[in-house]
Order: structure tokens, then C-alpha cells, then sequence
């Protein structure tokens, strides 16, 4: 079964106890699906059923550690994709009275085929996006959004490599010293 594994952060408009609770606000995570999606409760206590166009599945949750770890287990079916199953690992962190992290780890198997990481990374983008737009929504703040520091021009970024390799060189972790043997008791022959 190919498997696909994707990572990625989200900086929530909002505090982390109402990014928790946003979490499990079921109009709102609905609200930041795609056009034609439907999301509703499941029959089994923590169970969501997914309807997506092409696909449908069962989520359901697994670990939760208030307000700061919340785990998904998913299995579905897909037209392309054949029958899927995978987790999802949802992380908050807070950043001050008016911000929370969110890291989130999915890992995916499929039957038949699991999209490259490329789109599967452009996918978790624009449905993280689409989170914080739902929250934005929500939860409308009159403070102003951080903003990223530019990239650093290519010859820096050359530069810091190598300076970084050719530190690994000498501190032992880009080749590592070789680990002792255990010596056993001597045997004549």
C-alpha cells in the first residue's frame, strides 16, 4: 500500500482553549470543507462521518489531551484512491494571549494510489487555510496577522549550509564515531 506522510504548521487567530474548542466545533470544522462536502456526527460516541466528492469515510477520535493533543484515526473510500486508512496527529501550542500553534502530522495508506507529496502538501495547505479563514470568521480579531520574514537571498543560504556541514564534520554528527564492540570471553582453539 503506498503511504504518504505530511507535516505541516498553522498559526490560529485565536487563544489556545478556543482553538481547542474550535476544534471540536463541528459547524465550523464543516464550514472550512470544500463546496459539497458534508461532515456530521457518527453512531459510535467521538465517530464523524466525511463526505467529500469522490470519497467518504468514518473519523474518529482516539486520544485527546485537553487543550493540547488530539489524534484522529480515519478509514474511507475512494473512487481513485480504493480504500484508504491513516491518523492524523493535532498538536496546539500557544503563542501568547491571542495566538495558538497548530502542527499537524497525517500519515495516509491507499489501496490503489495516494497523491505525491507535492499536491498532498498544496491539499493540507489550502484545507489549513481554509481553517483559519473558518475561525477568522468566527472569531474576528482586531489584531494584525504576523507576518513572515522574507527569505534569506540565495548566497546566504549557501553559505549557512555549508557552514553547517563543515561544523557536522567536526562535531561528530554528520559522521558519527564508530559505536564500541562488545567483547565476548576468548576461546582457544
Amino acid at each position: 500500500m503506498p503511504t504518504l506522510a505530511l507535516h505541516d504548521d498553522l498559526v490560529l487567530p485565536v487563544p489556545q482553549g478556543l482553538a481547542w474548542q474550535s476544534l471540536h466545533d463541528l459547524a465550523l470544522m464543516a464550514d472550512s470543507l470544500p463546496g459539497g462536502a458534508t461532515l456530521r456526527t457518527g453512531d459510535a460516541p467521538r465517530s464523524f462521518l466525511l463526505a467529500i466528492a469522490g470519497f467518504e469515510g468514518r473519523l474518529l477520535m482516539l486520544d485527546l489531551d485537553a487543550p493540547s493533543r488530539l489524534r484522529l484515526s480515519f478509514e474511507g473510500r475512494g473512487a481513485r484512491t480504493g480504500a484508504v486508512t491513516g491518523q492524523a496527529q493535532l498538536r496546539l501550542e500557544s503563542l501568547g494571549e491571542d495566538r495558538a500553534l497548530l502542527h499537524v502530522a497525517l500519515v495516509l495508506q491507499a489501496e490503489r494510489e495516494t497523491p505525491s507529496k507535492v499536491a498532498g502538501l498544496l491539499v493540507l495547505k489550502e484545507r489549513l487555510a481554509a481553517l483559519e479563514a473558518a475561525i477568522e470568521r468566527r472569531f474576528p480579531s482586531d489584531r494584525p496577522k504576523p507576518v513572515r520574514p522574507p527569505p534569506k537571498p540565495w548566497p546566504q543560504r549557501l553559505l549557512d549550509w555549508y557552514l553547517g556541514w563543515f561544523a557536522a564534520i567536526f562535531n561528530g554528527t554528520l559522521f558519527p564515531p564508530p559505536k564500541p564492540r562488545q567483547r565476548g570471553p576468548r576461546t582457544r582453539r
